[in-house]
């Protein structure tokens, strides 16, 4: 069960009908501070609009704040962290935001994102 300072926090924070946050460490820290977990992690490539067809990503969000960039969906998508720490959750999303995503020469990510899936 999703606390209710979590449902908050969601409601004031994210900008579209996934749990994608500017701030995903924040949401982070709150959930697991309330005694939630996610399930699963699906990956956004932000970019400007111009980029997107070198993007790994397809379709998305424009950015709320800047119209010339959008959070364009990429098929990276990491089940099964339910069990996972807080710790070991931040440093995969850092790993992987660091590696960034490749297909071939002509698809890269530029800044990845990752929205999340909540435990029950």
């Amino acid at each position: 069960m999703t606390s209710i300072n979590v449902k908050e926090y969601i409601s004031k924070h994210t900008f579209c009908s996934e749990y994608l946050f500017k701030d995903w460490e924040s949401f982070l820290d709150l959930l697991y501070a309330e005694g939630g977990r996610i399930s699963s992690i699906l990956w956004w490539d932000h970019c400007l609009k111009s980029q997107q067809l070198e993007s790994v990503g397809s379709g998305g969000y424009s950015d709320p704040d800047n119209d010339e960039f959008m959070y364009a969906e990429t098929h990276l998508f990491q089940n099964g962290l339910e069990t996972r720490t807080l710790n070991e959750i931040k440093e995969y999303i850092i790993c992987q935001r660091k590696e960034g995503l490749h297909y071939g020469n002509k698809y890269k990510s530029h800044d990845l994102v990752p929205s999340f899936y909540l435990s029950d």
